[in-house]
């Protein structure tokens, strides 16, 4: 147990770094898991392009490597989630978001 409280007081110290020094980032919910890791959820069914702007800004803080894989949604059709796997402070982050893609919106990856 003593790893797991190390490791998950690590993740909430780069956590608390991260919030403090990059007030700029959008908002997200964000939790740590037993083995240290952070994921954050930046928003569901989002606008788009505020997704994606959030995304970039997390990308260019963070480093790490952006994905897009397009769904569709019973609820709210055509959708796209944006995730970002990132190591950052010797912690494994991982952000991500969903939006509903615009009716005649092209699949496009996000520029980090």
């Amino acid at each position: 147990m003593v790893a797991s409280s190390q490791t998950q007081g690590s993740a909430a110290l780069a956590l608390t770094q991260l919030l403090t020094e990059h007030s700029e980032l959008a908002p997200a919910n964000w939790q740590i898991s037993r083995d240290g890791g952070l994921t954050g959820t930046v928003a569901v069914h989002a606008d788009s392009d505020e997704l994606h702007t959030a995304m970039r800004a997390y990308a260019a803080v963070l480093g790490g490597t952006v994905h897009e894989q397009h769904f569709h949604s019973r609820e709210a059709g055509p959708s796209l989630s944006v995730s970002l796997h990132a190591t950052w402070r010797d912690v494994q982050v991982d952000v991500w978001g969903s939006c509903v893609v615009p009716a005649g919106a092209e699949h496009s990856a996000v520029a980090a």
